[in-house]
């Protein structure tokens, strides 16, 4: 209470205003105030009144000859004396009654006042207690949440580990296995060396034989050698099959330990994506307990590029404030885009846009980022494409991209939007040789309501491919979306198992896919120009997404791919929430990878 005191009073000092409580009790003082006003000139009307009936029937008595005439002057007096005491006590008592009316009315209305007041503390203090309550709930999701992550962090160590202590091991045996190779192929050849010795040995011996002794002797040489080269060939098929036993048996142990740390490893993998959804839960309670701040579009596109705009833009200060434009001020701007992933063409653009009017001037930072941004949106926005459905019965879209990439986070994120919508959605988990995979699309499955199709793992994709579309079509869903292996572009067989995949598709349905939607990942630079080279030819790629957007400073490589391939870009990911998938703007785009955005921005 004495801290509400003192909060009212701080308040006053500083708005001039009054609390709740002390307005109400103001109001009511008021209220009593002009009512006792209001009683106190009744009670003077009433006696008044009463004075004046008393004179009109003392002048009607007079009238009437009730009062006789023989009645003196001081009689008369004496007689109105009388009424006028008798009125101004009925005043008084009228007053008295009139002031005791009044003061019930102010009691009933302190008390009132009072219940006001009561009321208006017993809410203060339930709102108090909510709210630390509610702090208590929030530090305790935040306390759980922080152990989820330490757990996290751990089954990642974890799971590194094993994936080291395998790839040791792979390694290891590799090594094994080529020294072995190695050392049989040098003892096979100094076992040949030998015999050929031998054999020449034999050869010399048996002419001079020949040359010394008989013929009889010369036979039983030749015999004798003949026995000898039998017994050491039966010798070395014995020491031979020896070795292959041997071998066999390290073989089938290595397999069984490589085995035993797969498992392990997709173990730890399960784990991963159960304390991931553990901590995906925990943080969605605690936005629910949490007032939303939303940003604006812009705002959120800025803060997504932040890295890439603040090393490109912080480069571009440093080099051009207030600088001359020559030729070697051109060619160090066009260093310093390449270097930000740009490509060639987009920097030699901007360049020869800047030379065209600012050759031989003095340039800001700003005017080099307005040229920049106008290129970058030249560049973008005929390929600026939001992902629509095409009205297909049965709407089949297939993602393509390597491991990592965000192409399964990507299918979650559009599968709860057109879920959202009203589609009846059916997800296929073509990815057979990673078991996570298949559990982490059933987590954005159980998200969007829609169940996850998958087979056994390692088995064919095309034919799980296949009875997905079957079964789609039987069951009258709108939207198949098609989850494939992360192919790495130089893996000749494994692009043939996509292009099969394809083939599959468009034998149940010419038209389809209907989308095939290449997702790449921002970190890789330069390398997403090879792969999307690869995806195009093998998967007919209509459309891209580009995530990780946030946790790189190569945004600028979306410029780069776009001027060499022009494919449509559907939206951009700068986060890992299912709203930071992106609607893909070039104008946005180009004003928040340029910095110009940044400059637009209100200042704190």
């Amino acid at each position: 209470m004495a801290e509400e005191k003192k909060k009212g009073g701080f308040f006053k000092k500083m708005f001039g205003g009054k609390s709740k409580d002390e307005k109400l009790a103001e109001e009511a003082a008021q209220r009593a105030a002009k009512q006792q006003l209001v009683d106190e000139q009744m009670a003077a009307r009433m006696a008044a009144i009463n004075a004046a009936a008393l004179k009109s029937a003392r002048e009607q008595d007079e009238a009437s000859g009730i009062v006789e005439a023989e009645v003196d002057t001081a009689e008369q007096d004496r007689i109105e004396a009388e009424e006028k005491a008798r009125a101004e006590e009925q005043a008084k008592h009228d007053v008295q009654a009139a002031k005791k009316l009044a003061e019930e009315k102010k009691q009933i209305e302190a008390d009132h006042q009072a219940d006001l007041i009561r009321i208006a503390e017993e809410k203060r203090i339930a709102e108090e207690k909510a709210k630390a309550d509610r702090e208590v709930a929030e530090k305790e999701e935040r306390e759980r949440l922080a152990k989820l992550e330490a757990e996290k962090e751990a089954k990642a160590a974890a799971e590194k580990e094993a994936r080291e202590l395998a790839e040791k091991a792979q390694a290891d045996a590799k090594a094994k296995e080529e020294a072995r190779k190695k050392a049989a192929e040098e003892e096979a050849a100094q076992k040949a060396a030998e015999e050929k010795a031998r054999r020449k040995a034999d050869e010399e011996a048996l002419k001079k034989a020949e040359a010394e002794q008989s013929a009889a002797a010369a036979r039983k040489l030749k015999e004798q050698q003949e026995s000898e080269r039998k017994a050491r060939e039966i010798e070395e098929a014995r020491l031979a099959e020896e070795r292959a036993t041997a071998r066999k048996a390290e073989e089938e142990a290595e397999s069984a330990r490589l085995a035993e740390l797969k498992a392990e490893q997709e173990k730890l993998e399960a784990e991963k994506i159960a304390v991931a959804r553990a901590a995906q839960v925990s943080e969605d309670k605690i936005k629910s307990l949490q007032p939303e701040q939303k940003k604006g579009f812009l705002e959120r596109i800025s803060d997504g590029l932040k890295k890439s705009t603040s090393q490109m833009s912080d480069n571009i200060s440093a080099a051009f404030t207030k600088r001359q434009l020559d030729d070697e001020a051109l060619e160090e701007l066009e260093d310093l885009l390449i270097q930000a992933d740009f490509g060639i063409g987009p920097a030699t653009k901007v360049t020869t846009l800047l030379a065209k009017d600012k050759f031989d001037k003095q340039v800001t930072d700003m005017e080099i980022k307005v040229a920049l941004a106008d290129v970058i949106a030249e560049v973008l926005t005929p390929l600026e494409k939001p992902m629509t459905l095409t009205g297909a019965k049965l709407e089949i879209i297939l993602f393509v991209g390597v491991n990592g990439s965000g192409k399964t986070t990507t299918l979650g994120k559009m599968a709860k939007r057109y879920a959202d919508d009203g589609k009846k959605i059916l997800i296929v988990a073509g990815d057979t040789f990673r078991a996570a995979a298949d559990q982490q699309l059933r987590i954005w499955g159980d998200r969007a309501g829609a169940p996850v199709m998958s087979g056994k793992q390692g088995g064919d994709a095309a034919g799980l491919v296949y009875d997905a579309i079957d079964r789609a079509k039987n069951e009258d869903y709108d939207i198949l979306m098609i989850d494939t292996a992360g192919r790495l572009q130089n893996r000749t067989e494994l692009m043939d198992e996509l292009a099969k995949i394809v083939r599959v598709i468009k034998k149940q349905d010419e038209s389809a896919p209907h989308h095939s939607i290449l997702v790449l990942d921002a970190t890789v630079g330069q390398n997403a120009l090879l792969q999307t080279e690869a995806f195009k030819n093998i998967a007919g790629v209509t459309g891209l997404v580009m995530t990780k957007l946030d946790g790189t400073a190569k945004g600028g490589v979306l410029v780069a791919l776009s001027d060499k391939f022009s494919i449509p870009i559907h939206a951009i990911g700068i986060g890992e929430r299912i709203e930071d998938l992106e609607n893909f703007s070039a104008p946005v785009f180009a004003a928040a990878l340029s910095g110009v955005a940044d400059a637009m921005k209100p200042i704190e």
